[in-house]
């Protein structure tokens, strides 16, 4: 029973910070309030349609004669009437269209916001896996130092090599803590940042995992960057959304008509006997509002052509920079690729020169401060190598946008 309870317990300690960069992703699109938002944003306009197609209310009124209308069958005591608009034909199901398809721009702003999410992310786990790489490459300087402090000691010990050249490592020793001590504090930001976009407390611990990259052909990205990307469907839902407007214009212009009756109680005369006396009234009634002025509906429809055009200005803005996007990062990717060769070269160069300048030091006790210096230049090699890594892991991260 221990055993299964231990196992238990590290299982979830797995789950909980041993997952890769997409788990993660999902986890945090699953979770974000930004993106619950939206979605709650989206159902609550599809409830607008059923606002907007239903009929006018009917209208009541009632009037009581205080001073009665003397008639000539007798006095008008109080009257009653109701009335109901009768919209133009169309008219109902064009504001629902309008309404649905006004909606419908908000369908898919949460797969915009998702890919966002995904990249910020993406962006701070390379970060932070950047800074690990990076400390544990710095803390093979204070390795290599102390094996150039044994050798330093010893040519002081056999009168080959000067004192100073010890103090000289010290001085770097300390120079090469207090950069650790700062890159661990450099590790808080991305940290919290990935904590808080996942919902949990900001220092929880990241167990970082390399990930397994393969990329696909540049045109599979260009070709989601240009026409697939959900950006572009939330604006074609906007030019929809906008010629149902300019339909609707055509229908609003239409007369509007309206039906009733009212019916009056009338008191009978007494000082006359008439035919008819105290007969009382009903009165069928209609209207019909004819809009004479349309200049607004005529300035409505400019508005929503100029909008129209304003979301092609958009889409072509959009494709113009996600395909500088897609391009770009192949570049930095090719660039990133180039400076790995070119450090690694510089590694195998400096190592022999390593190799040769150790010998001599031990044999002669000279030219320590240019060996101590290789031996640093050799790390800081390693390191830019992390860099270009790392660069080069920002670049897939932003093509992951795009597929």
């Amino acid at each position: 029973m221990k055993k299964l309870i231990f196992g238990l317990i590290i299982l979830l300690s797995q789950n909980v910070n041993g997952q890769a960069v997409e788990e993660l992703i999902e986890i945090a699109i699953q979770r974000n309030p930004g993106l619950q938002s939206i979605d709650l944003n989206y159902k609550a306009a599809l409830e607008v349609a059923d606002q907007v197609d239903d009929w006018p209310d009917p209208m009541a009124n009632l009037g009581i004669g205080v001073l009665p209308i003397q008639t000539r069958l007798g006095s008008q005591q109080f009257k009653i009437g109701a009335s109901q608009s009768i919209p133009w034909k169309g008219v109902l199901n064009g504001r629902s269209e309008l309404a649905n398809a006004q909606a419908e721009t908000l369908s898919n702003v949460k797969d915009v916001q998702a890919i966002e999410l995904a990249y910020n992310i993406r962006k701070a786990y390379n970060m932070l896996s950047f800074l690990t790489q990076k400390r544990e490459t710095i803390i093979k300087k204070i390795e290599v130092l102390d094996v150039i402090e044994t050798l330093a000691k010893s040519a002081v010990r056999s009168g080959k090599g000067k004192l100073s050249n010890v103090l000289l490592i010290e001085r770097t020793r300390i120079n090469i803590n207090a950069d650790l001590e700062l890159i661990n504090k450099q590790m808080e930001s991305p940290k919290i940042m990935i904590n808080s976009l996942l919902g949990r407390s900001p220092f929880s611990n990241i167990d970082l995992k390399k990930p397994e990259r393969t990329l696909s052909e540049s045109e599979a990205y260009l070709a989601f960057a240009m026409k697939n990307h959900p950006q572009y469907k939330t604006l074609d839902h906007m030019k929809m959304a906008s010629k149902k407007a300019i339909e609707l214009t055509y229908l609003e212009a239409k007369p509007k008509l309206s039906v009733g009756f009212e019916y009056g109680w009338i008191s009978k005369r007494t000082d006359v006997d008439i035919p008819n006396n105290g007969r009382d009234v009903f009165m069928p009634m209609g209207s019909i509002s004819i809009p004479l002025n349309t200049s607004r509906f005529h300035a409505k429809r400019q508005e929503e052509i100029i909008k129209q055009e304003a979301i092609d200005a958009s889409i072509q803005n959009f494709q113009e920079r996600y395909s500088a996007e897609v391009r770009a990062a192949f570049s930095e990717i090719q660039y990133a690729e180039m400076s790995e060769v070119k450090y690694q070269d510089l590694i195998k160069i400096t190592k022999e020169t390593i190799d040769l300048m150790r010998t001599e030091y031990a044999a002669e006790g000279t030219r320590f401060e240019e060996l101590l210096r290789l031996e640093m230049d050799l790390i800081d090699y390693e390191i830019e190598i992390v860099k270009a890594g790392y660069q080069k892991e920002l670049a897939i991260s932003s093509l992951k946008k795009f597929l």
